[in-house]
C-alpha cells in the first residue's frame, strides 16, 4: 500500500504507516477499549506517551468517529493516531464516547454528543473524564503538557467543531478531519482557539460540511486554517502534517490566522 495516504475511517484505518486493509475489525466484543499496545486509564481512556518536541511537550485528544459497540473497529483509529505521534512527536490521549450520543449513531454505536439533548446527558461527564486522564499524566510525568489539541475524526470532527466554537474547553487548538459542523460561534474572543479544517475533498457525506465550517470560521474571522486534499473518508498525512505545523505554530506565537 504504499503511497497512500492515511486512512482512518469510520471502521478501519488504511495506510502507508496504519493498520493493514486486510486487517478488519471483527465482530468478537474485544476485552477492553484501548489497543492492546495503549496504556487504559481511568475511564476508558488510551494513553501513548512521546518525548517533547523541540522542548515542548504537545498533548493530542483524539475523538474518535463512530464505533459499533462490541467491536475492536476504534483499534485501527487508535493506532492509526499513534503512529502519527511517532512521526510527529506527541503524545495521546485517545478516550471513548459513549453509546447512543450519536444524532444519527442510534444506540449500538459509541458516539460523541454532537445534539443538545446528548450533550446535556453526557457532555460534563465525557470532559471530565479527559481532563481527569490528562492530570494523572501530567502529576505522574512531573510536568505539564505545553500545549494541548484535540484532534477529530469523524464523527468525532463534528463533536470537535462544536467544541471549539463553543469556547468549551481551555486547549491551544483543534483540527478537524472529513467532518465538522458550523454551529454559531461563541462571542468570546479570548476562547477563539485556532482551527484546522481539513476537508476530504472526495468524501461526499463531509465535503460540504466541513466547506461550510471553513466559510463560517472565515466570516467569524476565527483564527483557521482550511485545507482539501483529494482523499476520501479519511486523514491524510500530509493533512495530518500541516495541522500539528499550523496549531504548534499558533501555541507558540509563530503563525497566522
Amino acid at each position: 500500500m504504499r503511497g497512500l495516504a492515511t486512512a482512518i475511517t469510520a471502521c478501519l484505518l488504511v495506510a502507508t504507516t496504519a493498520a493493514r486493509a486486510d486487517d478488519p475489525p471483527t465482530s468478537a466484543a474485544p476485552k477492553r477499549w484501548c489497543a492492546p499496545e495503549l496504556e487504559s486509564l481511568p475511564g476508558d481512556v488510551c494513553y501513548h506517551g512521546e518525548p517533547a518536541h523541540e522542548g515542548r511537550r504537545t498533548l493530542v485528544i483524539f475523538l474518535h468517529g463512530l464505533v459499533e459497540d462490541g467491536t475492536d473497529w476504534q483499534y485501527h483509529q487508535q493506532r492509526g493516531i499513534v503512529r502519527g505521534a511517532a512521526r510527529l512527536g506527541y503524545s495521546v490521549l485517545a478516550p471513548r464516547g459513549r453509546v447512543g450520543a450519536s444524532r444519527k449513531g442510534g444506540d449500538s454505536r459509541v458516539a460523541w454528543p454532537t445534539a443538545m439533548t446528548a450533550r446535556q446527558a453526557y457532555e460534563d461527564a465525557v470532559l471530565a473524564e479527559w481532563q481527569q486522564a490528562r492530570e494523572l499524566v501530567e502529576q505522574r510525568e512531573g510536568a505539564p503538557f505545553d500545549e494541548v489539541f484535540v484532534l477529530g475524526f469523524s464523527n468525532g470532527a463534528y463533536y470537535a467543531s462544536s467544541l471549539a466554537l463553543r469556547g468549551r474547553l481551555a486547549v491551544d487548538g483543534y483540527a478537524v478531519f472529513a467532518g465538522g459542523t458550523a454551529y454559531a460561534p461563541s462571542a468570546a474572543g479570548a476562547a477563539r482557539a485556532p482551527v484546522f479544517v481539513a476537508i476530504a475533498g472526495q468524501d461526499k457525506t463531509t465535503f460540504d460540511d466541513a466547506r461550510s465550517l471553513a466559510r463560517a470560521l472565515e466570516a467569524a474571522g476565527w483564527p483557521h486554517r482550511a485545507e482539501t486534499r483529494k482523499v476520501g473518508h479519511a486523514i491524510a498525512d500530509a493533512h495530518l502534517d500541516h495541522a500539528l505545523d499550523y496549531l504548534r505554530a499558533q501555541a507558540r506565537g509563530a503563525g497566522k490566522g
